[in-house]
């Protein structure tokens, strides 16, 4: 329990995995931010090098250099791994949610990723966003300048394939929108990608209810977080919560079933996960009003039901605290972090069906944005399991020959058949540091 809650309080927002490579929206094209598609290259700061021997359950072993660099001024750190049999492509992988009082550092999903696609001749980058909290935007133009060093140190790679997981699923959807020269396709997995307004609404939703059911428990509301939540969050208030919601199970099933979270009602793990998680979101709500201008959440006119008992149900409606959205933020959110459906590159996207962070209806509510014309290009994948972003590695390379098939226009990629063991690819990796200077 002990390291689900400091998983869940440090790492709620990157992608959870057993293992995979996987992973907050368009904007027409008249109200584009302006993005620098050729920007000054960074100067590096502090880089260092390291060899990796990848071993795979089909017995190939792979070294590849990987080389992580501090940019300045920014502070932006990027991770660049290229195999010794490197077959000119290259993948780059936008990372999910890093709340905003963390310092900037590379996801610790790349652990798995990078051994997992350079095992397969690929490629891969990723960098830590020169920006925390609400990076959307940040991750755009922070993936592009990516894409822009690795073609300066390593000349233009044959295929360039952009990839990403929650927040990240939306930095990758928003940029093969936005940017379709710029890749030969997408990836997007676990993202708040089909309704950014209705994603905010059920982080709001949850923090409403929650105190509906279980007052007092948590101090402040949901626009106002005290800073001593956020500090003493993992001593003090995860405890309070898991101890809330253990006394009480009924009203927590009835919080659940209300905001519509999903759990396993034969894995109590579940619900804790589910409702630490969502209440841990709730903590950012400063960094979202700092960048959409305004507080996002809107319930004014929003029907609660579910409960099981209209009455309940009727005494929510009449109780629970009631907010209005701010217009400037509501126009920043249909301005920057709504997606379009419309994309000239092919774009795979995938989801856990029991996603407590980013909601299955996410993908769904994509696919039907998605113009006829394009449907050939697109393809949606769900995956039957609980968690957010629970993918395994063997599905993650499905996912990833899937995108490869589009880009190819072939039946099936010889990806599709990997060798894997308990839905593994990487059998072992080991890592020693490299004495030469980093390229």
């Amino acid at each position: 329990m002990k390291a689900l809650i400091k998983y869940l309080l440090l790492k709620i927002s990157a992608p959870k995995l057993t293992a995979s490579l996987i992973g907050i929206l368009l904007l027409l094209t008249q109200c584009q931010p302006v993005i620098d598609e050729d920007p000054q290259p960074s100067q590096s700061l502090n880089a260092a090098a390291t060899l990796q021997t990848v071993t795979t359950f089909n017995g190939s072993i792979t070294q590849t250099v990987c080389q992580t660099e501090v940019m300045q001024p920014s502070g932006e750190i990027i991770l660049i791994c290229v195999p010794a049999n490197w077959n000119g492509e290259l993948i780059l992988y936008a990372r999910g949610y890093t709340p905003a009082f963390e310092q900037l550092h590379i996801a610790d999903e790349a652990s798995i990723y990078a051994p997992l696609f350079t095992s397969l001749g690929y490629a891969f980058a990723t960098t830590s966003y020169s920006d925390n909290g609400l990076a959307v935007q940040t991750g755009i133009q922070d993936m592009i300048d990516l894409r822009n060093l690795f073609i300066e140190r390593y000349g233009m790679p044959e295929e360039i394939y952009l990839t990403g997981a929650s927040e990240g699923g939306l930095v990758t959807t928003l940029a093969i929108e936005r940017y379709p020269e710029l890749w030969s396709g997408g990836l997007s997995l676990c993202g708040p990608c089909g309704d950014f307004q209705r994603q905010l609404n059920y982080y709001g939703n949850f923090r409403v209810l929650f105190d509906f059911f279980f007052p007092g428990v948590l101090p402040g509301t949901l626009v106002d977080v005290p800073q001593e939540m956020i500090l003493n969050w993992e001593t003090v208030y995860i405890p309070k919560i898991i101890a809330a919601i253990s006394q009480d199970p009924a009203k927590t099933i009835a919080l659940l079933n209300v905001a519509d979270a999903p759990y396993v009602i034969s894995d109590p793990n579940t619900i804790i996960e589910t409702v630490v998680g969502v209440l841990t979101y709730n903590l950012f709500i400063v960094d979202a009003i700092e960048k959409l201008g305004g507080q996002p959440f809107d319930n004014q006119n929003y029907v609660y039901s579910g409960s099981g008992d209209p009455g309940l149900d009727a005494l929510i409606n009449q109780t629970v605290q009631r907010y209005s959205a701010d217009k400037e933020a509501t126009k920043t959110i249909r301005k920057l972090y709504e997606t379009s459906g419309n994309f000239k590159k092919p774009l795979i996207k995938s989801h856990t069906t029991g996603d407590p962070i980013a909601r299955i209806w996410n993908m769904t509510l994509y696919q039907e944005k998605v113009p006829v014309g394009k449907l050939s290009l697109f393809e949606a994948v769900p995956i039957n399991r609980y968690g957010h972003c629970t993918f395994t590695e063997l599905e993650a390379v499905q996912l990833f020959s899937q995108l490869l098939q589009k880009v190819d226009a072939q039946k099936e990629h010889p990806l599709a058949k990997v060798v894997s063991k308990g839905g593994k690819v990487v059998s072992s990796v080991t890592i020693t540091p490299k004495l030469t200077a980093a390229k």
